[in-house]
């Protein structure tokens, strides 16, 4: 469980995040990971949650190759 799931799920009048659309980031990040093994390092920073249905959005992202 994430630490900040609350956050997710609307916390004190926020709307709630897109949990599906988080899932399937992080799912298919992994699949890329384990496919194409030059990546060392990967970092999306931030991933925002938009609301339910709306998917999610990220802001920059670093893939790092090995050599």
């Amino acid at each position: 469980m994430i630490r900040g799931y609350r956050l997710l799920e609307g916390y004190r009048g926020h709307t709630p995040g897109d949990v599906a659309a988080l899932e399937e980031v992080l799912l298919r990040v992994s699949r890329l990971v384990e496919e194409v093994p030059a990546i060392s390092e990967l970092d999306l920073n931030p991933i925002f949650a938009l609301a339910p249905g709306q998917g999610c959005r990220i802001v920059d992202a670093r893939i790092r190759l090995n050599r």
